[in-house]
């Protein structure tokens, strides 16, 4: 700091200096020629110098405040024009499409998320040559016209279609010119197409399980007013529709403990499992348990395992997963087959610094037509909905599968020629 003020206090002595020289210079002058004495010229320097100095000193003064000013003024500038460079660059790298538009609705400036969804020629262009809407266009209306925000969503893009949600905030600032207010509208769009996904699989989900639920409770209603009623003193009925309502309430408690055991596997989807696990003795474990399965319809379960190595997962539900599978490949498949388990490395090419181990699971039976193999790990899709609740199933099994894979970090898909093959193929990151 006094480095800062030693040179400013010398210029302002110069200036002192330059401004009093020819007063001080005038009244030498004067005594030197012998016009006035000492006295003279002291009292000459009181009454011209001093009220001239205190005015110099206050002009001075409010030129060093001024130059403050002007200093800190620069200084404000330069930290402004920052500021609004740094807010530039954040707009720039926000994944949401940020737009900004004058008064006749024209794109005056937009982000490299912006440009990206509606192409690189938008500036100085009517946003509604890009977004064709009617409710979008009706908002950007009513923004207009009331001055407050607005918010609406709308469905735009091709050949897929998205949703939108956009918000459109309306703002002036004032000309520099005649000080008239100009507005400008700010828009930023928002892709809600994965939440609108994620309701409309909500909202099926508890259809589904209702119809799901609602189907055998009602049977075992009707079936226990028969009971009730008209077959109240027959045995035989009694027999009968006990066996039926007995399979139903099964029905019932298989579809509730996988409704139970899904949402227990989303709860963790996030929590990476811990446990070491030899697969190998975890597969064959579970073909032990379905081998007298398989032998009812006269099958045979071959499992070849090329690898003898540990992988971090849940043991429950990997367990879970191949027997789901395997038990699949039983139900589905055709009587007097062969499945075959194979257990060998890198079928899949491998996520990005992992190595994994791919198991396929292949049954011989009718096969699974092509338009139902991408919907086949859907909530409640089945490919034949009679044959699957007649075996039993409840149409969760390969939905808790991929989720379990997914907690996992592994991959899974199928693969099918009708009346030949089935094959699933279930891609698990090896130990580190």
């Amino acid at each position: 700091m006094h480095q800062n003020k030693t040179p400013f206090n010398f210029i302002r002595l110069l200036k002192f200096l330059f401004v009093l020289s020819p007063i001080i210079f005038f009244g030498i002058y004067l005594q030197v020629q012998h016009k006035i004495n000492d006295l003279e010229l002291i009292i000459y320097f009181v009454v011209a110098v001093l009220p001239l100095v205190a005015s110099i000193r206050y002009f001075l003064h409010k030129l060093a405040v001024l130059d403050r000013q002007t200093i800190l003024q620069i200084h404000d500038n330069k930290a402004t024009k920052e500021n609004q460079l740094l807010l530039t660059k954040i707009m720039e790298k926000l994944s949401d499409p940020l737009l900004i538009l004058d008064s006749t609705n024209r794109v005056l400036m937009a982000n490299k998320s912006a440009h990206d969804l509606l192409g690189k020629q938008i500036l100085k262009q009517n946003i509604s040559v890009f977004i064709r809407n009617s409710a979008f266009d009706s908002a950007l209306l009513r923004a207009h016209d009331t001055e407050v925000p607005v918010s609406c969503e709308f469905k735009f893009g091709t050949p897929i279609t998205r949703h939108y949600l956009t918000r459109m905030h309306l703002f002036s600032m004032d000309s520099d010119q005649n000080r008239k207010s100009k507005q400008y509208m700010f828009l930023a769009l928002y892709d809600v197409s994965a939440i609108k996904r994620a309701d409309i699989m909500r909202a099926d989900f508890v259809a589904n399980a209702s119809h799901e639920l609602r189907t055998p409770l009602a049977s075992i209603l009707g079936f226990v007013e028969t009971l009730q009623g008209p077959a109240r003193d027959d045995n035989d009925a009694h027999e009968r529709f006990l066996a039926i309502m007995h399979d139903e309430a099964s029905r019932m408690s298989r579809l509730i403990e996988d409704l139970l055991s899904l949402s227990r596997i989303e709860r963790d989807l996030h929590v990476p499992p811990s446990d070491k696990i030899n697969l190998s003795h975890l597969i064959r474990s579970v073909i032990n348990v379905l081998e007298p399965q398989a032998r009812e319809k006269n099958m045979t379960i071959t499992f070849s395992s090329g690898l003898q190595k540990d992988i971090i997962g849940d043991h429950d539900q990997l367990t879970q997963v191949f027997q789901n599978l395997i038990e699949n490949a039983i139900k589905y498949g055709s009587r007097n087959t062969e499945i075959r388990v194979a257990y060998v490395k890198n079928i899949l090419s491998p996520q990005a610094g992992t190595k994994d181990i791919t198991i396929t699971i292949t049954n011989e039976g009718p096969g699974i037509a092509p338009e139902h193999l991408p919907r086949l790990m859907e909530r409640f899709y089945r490919v034949d909905s009679a044959r699957s609740r007649s075996l039993g199933g409840t149409g969760l099994g390969l939905a808790i599968v991929k989720h379990i894979v997914q907690r996992h970090k592994g991959r899974i898909f199928f693969e099918s020629e009708l009346n030949s093959t089935t094959k699933v193929t279930v891609s698990l990151p090896l130990e580190q």
